[in-house]
């Protein structure tokens, strides 16, 4: 990367808290003990259409999710089940080798981005994504297998104040803890935590729109690095915001967050949250997995009526 490059991207994390959208107070629960993204996905339409250097990358809730669906997923998840995808659901089938609520899941609800890595043990285990994706009180919906919605839980902390410090934790129902893996669909791992540096090659796997179709694993290569943010180049779109980046080893280095599209910051076109700023917001360890994928038992799939 040459001196000018480099300052060009300086330049553009220097203005990212201006940039970057920011979380705020969860509203009255919708539905439920926890809310079903009321009044969170017109601020993460306009995100994506945000003009500048920098933007989040994410698809807004889809207009098949609605309120009766949201309160049938979240009773099923009261029995440990999740539920059937609408016959009007536009959701490419998955091409993830494994299901379940893992790093690389498609979240669908309060909006479309991807789930990380896997934090904590036992009773408080939880899972992450981008802060942007989701508010503080909002419960989380992801399609847990192909043609399959499942409630996961409720969002229990997020910070949204760009590259480097955009993060929320997902706290994972006790009823779906044995559909949790740890481990990324396609590649294995996290098998330990890394800090980025420049050069190196990462992988990571998002549901961006088109080139991430059913969770499509990509590659890219670390272009800088300055606190807890870190960039490289590769290619993302909408939906990809909180995907998990890894090195090619199995470590985790840390999540997809925001695109450059400033073209005097090139060749660095994706940034991201490091994994230690990760572990840092969720006062959890990062949950190591091996270097393989690893299966999760089979779903029950049950059609609940709404819960009013």
């Amino acid at each position: 990367m040459t001196i000018s490059r480099a300052a060009a991207v300086i330049a553009v994390v220097a203005a990212m808290g201006a940039a970057g959208p920011m979380s705020a107070a969860a509203g009255p629960p919708a539905y439920g003990p926890a809310g079903h993204g009321t009044g969170h996905e017109a601020g993460h339409e306009a995100a994506t259409r945000a003009s500048g250097p920098v933007t989040a990358p994410i698809v807004p809730e889809p207009n098949w999710f609605t309120d009766a669906v949201a309160s049938q997923a979240w009773a099923a998840a009261q029995l440990g089940a999740a539920i059937p995808l609408p016959d009007d659901a536009d959701i490419p089938t998955s091409s993830l080798l494994f299901p379940g609520i893992r790093p690389g899941s498609r979240m669908v609800s309060p909006s479309g981005c991807t789930l990380n890595y896997v934090f904590g043990t036992g009773a408080s285990l939880s899972i992450g994504t981008a802060g942007h994706c989701a508010k503080v009180g909002q419960d989380v919906t992801v399609v847990s297998a192909p043609g399959v919605l499942m409630n996961i839980g409720t969002t229990v902390s997020s910070v949204a104040k760009g590259i480097g410090n955009d993060f929320a934790l997902i706290r994972i129902r006790p009823q779906m803890r044995r559909y949790v893996s740890a481990s990324m669909s396609y590649v294995g791992g996290p098998t330990g935590q890394v800090t980025p540096k420049t050069g190196d090659a990462v992988v990571y796997a998002g549901h961006g729109l088109v080139v991430g179709y059913g969770g499509t694993p990509r590659a890219g290569v670390v272009s800088y690095r300055t606190g807890t943010g870190f960039g490289w180049v590769g290619v993302a779109n909408p939906g990809d915001s909180g995907a998990p980046v890894r090195l090619l080893d199995g470590r985790a280095a840390g999540g997809l967050t925001h695109v450059i599209v400033d073209p005097t910051a090139l060749p660095t076109t994706i940034a991201g949250t490091t994994i230690a700023r990760m572990q840092q917001s969720a006062g959890l360890p990062m949950t190591r997995a091996s270097a393989m994928p690893e299966a999760t038992p089979p779903i029950p799939v049950r059609r609940c009526a709404p819960v009013w």
